[in-house]
């Protein structure tokens, strides 16, 4: 990705603040949000700390001027978020952004997939938490614009089934071999003594993707694994050791645990999804009234202020590339998550 910048005179750089923001943004300042002053230093420790992993490194490429707008952008989204949340009378708790926090884990591989997600769109791990907390407080206020619109009980248990392998995962291990003889020989031998599971993995399995784990392949919902595979882990309890057979060989399977999330508990996160295009909508227009309220100006080093799309728009003087976004709360999905 590339960015070549040129020179604007005095004169245009007077213009585009005008134009951009109704006047021109505070010395020192990389934007205002109201009486909140972004400053060109926060917004460069901001920028630090996200560029210091390799992998946001190589995602941002050379368009380190793309990459401070996204951040400055975030910043100025916190900001129009917080106001328009206060103005509805919205808040969250730790407990909810804990909870966000784990929904979008869940998506993404666990902790360690949010973690390594993050640091690829240049979010540090000292700023995930804001980040994760403003998602919680998004959720918060679509949840308050959409409170009077109904969603029926049967609509809620079909998006529930539509979702079940979200709602419903098992973790096992296995160790995949090509003969039934071996197989069998080391059910024995975890079935005598639990704790060999993962060593025997790492020694006789030929599945690659697990073996380095110990066999293990985490919580995993229906339609995601082959037909005979899922039967025999959903269909024992934790703790049973089965040998089945697949077009891929024998496996040795142990089931470690179960989650289960009843439709009464997932409840508020179907709701959502059912009203995902509405909450969208609702919330990008409280957000630009409130924008608007606020009177957003940015400095025109970054560009100018985009009320529509609630955006930073790149100065016209430079060539435009795609840039990485910001982690935000993926919508849940129906149907299977995988091959």
């Amino acid at each position: 990705m590339t960015r070549t910048p040129r020179l604007l005179s005095v004169a245009a750089l007077v213009t585009m603040a005008l134009a951009a923001c109704g006047g021109p943004v505070q010395a020192g300042a990389a934007a205002t949000v109201g009486d909140q002053r972004i400053t060109t230093t926060q917004l460069e420790e901001l920028v630090a700390r996200g560029l210091k992993d390799p992998s946001a490194q190589q995602n941002v490429g050379t368009d380190r001027p793309g990459f401070e707008r996204i951040v400055l952008r975030r910043l100025i989204d916190h900001a129009i978020l917080a106001k328009a949340a206060a103005a509805e009378q919205v808040s969250v708790t730790r407990g909810d952004a804990l909870a966000a926090r784990e929904r979008i884990a869940a998506q993404v591989g666990g902790e360690e997939g949010l973690n390594t997600e993050a640091l690829k769109a240049g979010i540090s791990r000292e700023d995930l938490e804001q980040t994760v907390s403003d998602v919680a407080l998004r959720d918060a206020l679509g949840d308050k614009l959409t409170a009077d619109i109904t969603v029926d009980d049967a609509a809620l248990a079909r998006a529930y089934q539509q979702n079940i392998g979200e709602f419903d995962k098992v973790r096992s291990a296995h160790i995949l071999v090509a003969k039934q003889a071996l197989a069998n020989r080391l059910l024995g031998q975890v079935k005598a003594d639990p704790s060999r599971f993962a060593a025997l993995a790492a020694q006789h399995s030929t599945d690659p993707g697990s073996k380095a784990k110990g066999g293990d392949l985490g919580f995993l919902g229906r339609g995601v694994l082959d037909k005979t595979f899922e039967a025999a882990i959903f269909n024992n309890r934790p703790g049973s050791f089965v040998v089945v057979k697949t077009q891929f060989g024998f496996h040795v399977i142990q089931v470690i645990d179960r989650r289960t999330v009843s439709l009464q508990a997932a409840r508020t996160d179907l709701r959502r999804g059912i009203l995902s295009e509405q909450r969208n909508g609702l919330v990008q227009k409280r957000m630009q009234e409130t924008a608007k309220e606020l009177d957003v100006r940015v400095n025109p080093r970054f560009g100018s202020w985009d009320l529509e799309a609630l955006d930073i728009v790149p100065p016209k003087d430079t060539v435009t590339s795609p840039s990485p976004r910001p982690v935000e709360a993926p919508a849940v999905q129906p149907g299977p998550v995988g091959p």
